[in-house]
Parts: C-alpha cells; sequence; structure tokens
C-alpha cells in the first residue's frame, strides 16, 4: 500500500526552495556588486596613478622649456636689451603662458601652465643675519612696513623680531623676539637662529598673525643668502610700489614724497623699461627728493633670479611646482630649487 505525503507538506518544500533560491541570489547580487565597485575602484585608482606620473612629465617639459628660455636671455646671439624688455613684459602680465596638449590625440587632453616672475622684487628678510648691514636693513624693513599701513611702534617690533628670527645670537633686539619669549608658548620652541628656508616661517614669528602674513607676504622672500635684492625697476608691478619707495625714503621722513616719486617711476616706464638706473634717478619726480645716488646700488634694470609656478591640469587633476632659476652671463640659467605646491 503506497502512502502519500500530504499536499501542505509538498507546498511547504517547494517554499522553502525558493526561499533559499532567493536569498543565494540575493547573496551573489551583493557580492558582484562589492567586486564590480573594487574593480572600478581599482580601475580609478590606476588610471590616477597613471595621470599623475605623466602630469609629472609633463612638468619636467615646462621646466625644461622654461630653461631654455632664460638660457636665451643672455645669449650672445641675441639682442639681449629685447630680450630683457621682453621678459618684463610676460612678468608685468601676471597671466600663465599656456600650452594645451592632448587634443585629437591617443592622450588625455589638458595643459600646462607657466607663471614666471621676478625674485628680486621681494625684500629678502635673511639678509638681517648680516652682522654689518643688519642695523640699516631691519630700518628698510620697518620703513616698508609702515608704507604697508602698520604703525611705526608695529613695523619695528616685526622688524627686530623678524632679525632675531635669522640671526645667529640669541640676545633679543629692542622690541625683537628670541628662545625666551617662544619657550612661554605653548607649546614651545625655540628661535630658528638661521637663515629662513621659506617665507611662511613667518607665521611662527611673535606678534605675526594670519592678517599680519597676508599683508606683509607679497612684499616678504626667503632668498637663501644674506645679500639684498636689487629691485628691478622694470618688472616692478603697480602694487609694488613700497619696495621702491624704500630706496627713496628720505631721513627727514617724508614718506609721501618718496611713496609718490616711486609710484611715478612705475607709472612712467617706458613700453621697453628703463635703459639703466641712473636713467630714473635722473627724472625730476626723484630728483626733487634730492637723495644724492642713494638707493642706486640696491636698484636694478634686469634680473638675476627667475621664480616660476609651474601648473598641470590633467585628467581632473591639478598639479603644481614651484622653481628657481638663478640667471647668469657665464653659465646661464641654474637650477636653484624645486619643490611641489599644493
Amino acid at each position: 500500500m503506497t502512502v502519500r505525503k500530504p499536499m501542505k507538506s509538498r507546498k511547504n518544500e517547494r517554499g522553502a526552495v525558493l526561499l533559499t533560491t532567493l536569498l543565494l541570489m540575493t547573496v551573489m547580487a551583493g557580492l558582484a556588486v562589492a567586486i564590480m565597485d573594487d574593480i572600478r575602484f581599482s580601475v580609478n585608482r590606476a588610471v590616477g596613478v597613471q595621470n599623475a606620473a605623466q602630469a609629472d612629465w609633463y612638468m619636467r617639459g615646462g621646466e625644461a622649456f622654461a630653461e631654455n628660455w632664460l638660457n636665451s636671455l643672455n645669449s650672445p646671439n641675441s639682442n639681449v636689451a629685447d630680450n630683457q624688455a621682453g621678459f618684463a613684459q610676460i612678468v608685468l602680465a601676471q597671466q600663465p603662458i599656456v600650452f594645451p596638449f592632448g587634443e585629437g590625440q591617443d592622450v588625455d587632453s589638458g595643459d600646462l601652465g607657466i607663471v614666471v616672475s621676478d625674485g628680486r622684487n621681494c625684500f629678502n628678510v635673511n639678509q638681517l643675519a648680516n652682522s654689518k648691514t643688519n642695523k640699516i636693513t631691519r630700518g628698510l624693513l620697518a620703513d616698508l612696513l609702515t608704507f604697508l599701513q602698520f604703525d611705526t611702534l608695529q613695523a619695528e617690533s616685526f622688524a627686530a623680531s623678524i632679525q632675531d628670527w635669522v640671526d645667529g645670537d640669541i640676545i633679543p633686539e629692542q622690541g625683537g623676539a628670541e628662545d625666551l619669549t617662544y619657550s612661554n608658548k605653548s607649546p614651545p620652541y625655540h628661535a630658528a637662529n638661521t637663515l629662513m628656508v621659506d617665507i611662511t616661517e613667518l607665521r611662527a614669528i611673535e606678534g605675526i598673525t594670519e592678517d599680519f602674513y597676508l599683508q606683509m607676504r607679497p612684499f616678504l622672500c626667503a632668498v637663501n643668502d644674506i645679500k639684498p635684492n636689487k629691485i628691478n625697476l622694470n618688472t616692478l608691478h603697480k602694487e609694488q610700489w613700497p619696495l621702491l619707495a624704500i630706496l627713496f625714503d628720505r631721513e627727514d621722513g617724508e614718506d609721501e614724497a618718496s611713496a609718490q616719486a616711486a609710484q611715478a617711476v612705475i607709472a612712467q616706464r617706458p613700453l621697453a623699461g628703463y635703459a639703466t638706473v641712473e636713467t630714473v634717478w635722473a627724472l625730476p619726480e626723484v630728483k626733487a627728493l634730492e637723495l644724492k645716488g642713494v638707493g642706486k646700488d640696491m636698484a636694478a634694470v634686469k634680473t638675476d633670479l627667475v621664480n616660476l609656478e609651474i601648473i598641470v591640469r590633467l585628467g581632473g587633476q591639478t598639479r603644481r611646482q614651484q622653481v628657481s632659476f638663478s640667471l647668469s652671463g657665464d653659465t646661464g640659467a641654474k637650477l636653484l630649487s624645486r619643490r611641489k605646491a599644493f
């Protein structure tokens, strides 16, 4: 005699099989999605790494191009005066030289930009480490800060504190700050007592807040020597007149006359630039200051230090690099520094 299972039991078994099948499909679908996400992430990461490496090569290419161009400025086979005039126009434009790449080729499209600036058109704070001239240069820095709308006491205090940061001794100047000041901070630290590597070190100096730093930053720099920068009269922007005004500054405190003369020199500058420093000191606005040649040794009509910012845009990435070259008639362009910028 055959015994049959109840119909209800068979239906329960079919339902269990269906649920198990659906559960397995759900798990497999989830695993498939996770695997695809991992694959997509890996692909995007690989593309990003490839683009980053390619961007670095484009950046090196931009650097090589700039070096060749800078060498042409002092080439004996070309008109140096015309080249310097062309260089000045590029600096004054304050716009990047842009080179697009990749369009119509089997590579991602993007562009390379080079921003050129004159590395001498700033006050080198490291010259304050020169014990023979630091008193004079500290006064010039205080004058510069005064032209930047800092009050006199504040300007003198900042100038003294910056000197204390870069000079080799541990004795504070009047109004300055040395280890005793910084050791009482939280966390405590020491004054560097050596040359600044980067101008951003200003933020560590006593009293220089973020707002004060942003106010003085465009006019200060940290060149790796203790010599004063010779201001290039042909590449000064109109906003940089205070750098020239401190060369015109007189002992009688006529700051307004110095400021007006500096602004006039920049406004009246010929398109081809001034031929000599003497040409500027012979202008009526400058002669009226009765400088008797004072300040001429701190001015120039061509540069020997060029800063470049190289910008590469590729595959949704933007990479920046700052490069400095020295220029010499004997050795041409020489790489001084290279660093990533963020």
